[in-house]
């Protein structure tokens, strides 16, 4: 990948892979996709400006989507066309996409127009790469071209009518539309709102509370709530967000589910559900061993460390640089009255917590004052100190 590639692949999601054919038996027409793969942006280029004209109606497919689905697809058909075995993720690919259209509500008519796009765009970049010494060996290796395309279509038919099948027995169909509609288009209007709250059968001013599960712990999250049609779920770009309107006395805080997610409740109304959702995954993203649910409460401090890294690099370093002067054992006891006394700000619960005296509370705390030059029992010192603290993993385990 060039360094605009690199770029792309990072702000929408794609994934780094390496073509290597080996030792080919056709070197003229390894030589060509290899020539093709190395400038493969324009591939991708060249589909989004064919994209532009075709409508998929009122479904609504988000930019990333639409962009890391096209450089999927191109590489899975470089790998075709050059006789490789497919990365795991590839080997999927045609399923997984049209299940996803599906869910949209793309129609399969304007998705075919899309996908049969490919051809014509992979065309023209092998005769870029070909130029005159090369139209023979391209020409006579069309049928390649035209077999990987006419594979995907097929793929794509039976795993899009399967998919359809499927989210129509269970009556998801509709009910998926909205979601995407709410969480891409937003609900609009008062009066849209109460439309969309109408048909997902909600209160539009209700209160929600919400979910952003990442990674392995998204197909945990779709076992355990497929058959509760209290709860929504909508995947995008690899994240699940799940929503229900909050119960009194029954939250997911309450009852946390058996899977690592960012929790965001007290969720004002339907319309306010995306942006807490965004909420949600900043907080899943935040890694914390021995928790399932990451609230804003848990993880401010590690988000803010972050930000304020951006913004002003080195922010924590001489703290850092203190702690690690200090021994391991010692360092862990400061570590340990520190994330106790900045929760609780009482010496008297800070000592129940650690098991020892008031007296070892309050020589700890001068300890970390005279190591770190803040002290926590001044509000101003105790919010940076406890900031640039929750960089160390003892502190916020």
């Amino acid at each position: 990948m060039t360094a605009n590639d690199g770029d792309d692949a990072r702000s929408y999601g794609t994934t780094a892979r390496e073509f290597r054919p080996g030792r080919p038996t056709e070197p003229e027409w390894t030589e060509l996709l290899e020539s093709l793969w190395k400038d493969r942006s324009l591939l991708v280029d060249d589909f989004l400006e064919r994209f532009s004209s075709i409508s998929y109606g009122e479904a609504v497919v988000p930019k990333e989507d639409i962009y890391r689905t096209a450089a999927d697809t191109m590489d899975m058909f470089l790998y075709q066309m050059a006789g490789l075995e497919l990365p795991p993720d590839l080997q999927t690919l045609p399923r997984e996409v049209a299940a996803r259209r599906a869910r949209q509500g793309v129609p399969l008519d304007a998705f075919l127009v899309a996908i049969r796009n490919d051809f014509r765009v992979l065309w023209k970049g092998l005769e870029r790469v070909a130029r005159d010494k090369g139209i023979g060996v391209l020409v006579a290796n069309m049928d390649r071209v035209l077999d990987a395309v006419e594979g995907y279509v097929t793929s794509i038919q039976q795993a899009y009518a399967e998919e359809e099948a499927r989210l129509a027995r269970n009556k998801q169909l509709y009910r998926q539309r909205l979601l995407s509609r709410l969480f891409n288009a937003g609900p609009g209007t008062p009066r849209e709102v109460q439309d969309l709250a109408a048909a997902l059968e909600v209160q539009a001013t209700g209160t929600f509370e919400v979910l952003a599960v990442t990674l392995d712990a998204v197909s945990q999250a779709q076992q355990q709530f497929e058959s509760d049609h209290s709860i929504y779920m909508y995947e995008n770009s690899g994240v699940l967000y799940v929503f229900r309107q909050q119960r009194k006395g029954l939250t997911w805080r309450h009852e946390p589910p058996a899977f690592p997610a960012g929790y965001v409740p007290g969720v004002e109304g339907l319309d306010a559900v995306p942006s807490a959702a965004a909420s949600a995954l900043v907080l899943a993203q935040q890694k914390r061993r021995g928790t399932r649910l990451a609230t804003m409460e848990d993880a401010w401090m590690g988000i803010a460390s972050g930000l304020l890294e951006q913004k002003f690099p080195g922010f924590s370093t001489s703290i850092k640089n203190a702690l690690d002067k200090c021994t391991p054992v010692e360092r862990q006891r400061l570590l340990e009255v520190a994330r106790s006394y900045g929760r609780t700000g009482s010496i008297k619960e800070t000592s129940e917590e650690l098991f020892c005296h008031r007296n070892t509370v309050v020589n700890r705390l001068h300890s970390l004052h005279e190591a770190i030059g803040l002290d926590l029992t001044v509000p101003g010192e105790a919010a940076r100190a406890l900031i640039a603290l929750s960089r160390y993993s003892e502190f916020t385990d």
